[in-house]
């Protein structure tokens, strides 16, 4: 999705928080003090609860964005920008682009979102044949070069 893409469908902050409760809820809610995966959606609370024992937690309770008080829209932007950009940019950079005046929520937002973007990549194993910024890498290493050290 490009830039202009991303401004349609996410263009204020209730569509983000809408966004948001859809893979919530398609990822499904587990209760924190039972395990119980059945829940209501309170409207007016703004948050679910529980079927059995009626605890409630926040659509961002269990998520990156717990502990944050950044609207949802700085959450899908930095997501976007960490996702859809072949270079890194600063939490600097982002707070200037968002207008926000405070630097730390930024630096703490864009650290957590790296954090769990590097946890999510220990999950897959790459095998084969990889294309990588249009070069080709291979897992395989021919025996005479197994015993020779690594060229550098």
């Amino acid at each position: 999705m490009n830039i202009l893409d991303f401004a349609i469908n996410y263009p204020d902050e209730e569509s983000c928080r809408k966004k948001f409760k859809e893979q919530r809820d398609q990822m499904g809610v587990t209760c924190r003090h039972c395990n119980c995966k059945e829940h209501y959606w309170l409207e007016n609370k703004q948050a679910y609860e529980c079927k059995r024992c009626r605890a409630r937690q926040t659509l961002r309770s269990g998520t990156v964005m717990q502990h944050s008080n950044l609207p949802y829209r700085y959450w899908f932007v930095a997501m976007h920008l960490l996702t859809a950009t072949k270079g890194s940019f600063s939490a600097a950079e982002l707070q200037r682009q968002l207008g926000h005046k405070r630097y730390q929520p930024i630096w703490e937002m864009v650290n957590k979102l790296r954090d769990v973007m590097g946890k999510r990549d220990d999950e897959y194993t790459l095998e084969g044949a990889i294309e990588l910024d249009d070069a080709f890498f291979s897992t395989e290493i021919s025996l005479e070069e197994r015993d020779k050290p690594l060229k550098r």
